[in-house]
């Protein structure tokens, strides 16, 4: 005679549903727990400070032309990548190295951060320690201004090459036709007036580096110098205060689940 195998019953989720429902006050008691255990953890943790500076553009549309909105928004975010370039990063992460607020490998895009507003850019750094975020940026917006001074000097070394070297082509046409010269030119000689030409175009290609996208007729303020905000970073909590509930949620679903709710009820 063969033996019959018991059935064991298939899951059905309206159940665990139904069980959910009755047990609603389990959900809510352990949620609660664990957004309170989330704000306990918050408290213990060591406050985040931030500075902040703010460096503000002026475009001289006299000297610029007139440009579109477009080409002003890509004007500005060329300037703000200028602010935040390689160089300024590695330079302020290692200075945060040797001064002890960073470890070698550790990431400075948690520490550093660089937001737009209008037609400013406000550079922010948070640490754990006060006095390193301040330091921290007063070296940033110095070393941003710089940096920015040094692409528009640039830039206007383009305008005075490009004019230069339109001179330049005008006098090789004049003299490539035999034509009568409106402007005399600097150089006579052919052969000089190819070596020029090919020399300032190699100038023109390397300034245009330099200047880094940025052109003429740009300002840069320093508006608000490096400062301290009055109050630590609350940006966390939040996290803090939702994985507690989450976590409460997920402990009362596996209880709910596991019918542990019931199971104490007949014990009792």
């Amino acid at each position: 005679m063969t033996a019959r195998i018991p059935m064991t019953p298939s899951y059905n989720p309206l159940d665990d549903l139904n069980a959910a429902l009755r047990n609603w006050w389990l959900i809510v008691l352990l949620m609660t727990a664990g957004v309170i255990l989330g704000w306990i953890f918050y408290q213990i943790q060591p406050p985040l400070y931030e500075a902040r500076a703010e460096i503000a553009l002026n475009i001289d549309l006299s000297r610029t032309g007139t440009l579109s909105d477009k080409n002003q928004d890509i004007l500005i975010n060329t300037t703000g990548r200028v602010m935040a370039s390689a160089a300024i990063m590695d330079d302020l992460r290692q200075q945060a190295v040797q001064a002890g607020w960073l470890l070698p490998d550790s990431n400075p895009r948690r520490v550093f951060f660089i937001e737009r507003k209008a037609e400013s850019f406000i550079l922010r750094v948070q640490h754990r320690n006060p006095q390193a975020a301040l330091a921290l940026t007063d070296r940033w917006s110095d070393l941003a201004l710089r940096a920015l001074e040094s692409a528009s000097l640039h830039a206007l070394q383009v305008d005075l090459l490009e004019r230069y070297l339109d001179g330049l082509t005008v006098c090789l046409q004049q003299q490539a036709t035999g034509g009568v010269e409106i402007n005399p030119c600097p150089v006579q000689n052919l052969s000089t007036l190819q070596a020029e030409i090919a020399a300032t175009g190699e100038q023109l290609l390397s300034a245009r580096a330099s200047a880094r996208g940025i052109i003429s007729g740009i300002r840069f303020t320093l508006t608000q110098p490096a400062a301290l905000l009055p109050e630590p970073v609350q940006f966390q909590r939040s996290t803090y205060l939702l994985a507690g509930a989450l976590m409460g949620l997920v402990l009362a679903l596996m209880a709910i689940h596991l019918r542990l709710p019931d199971r104490l009820s007949k014990r009792e």
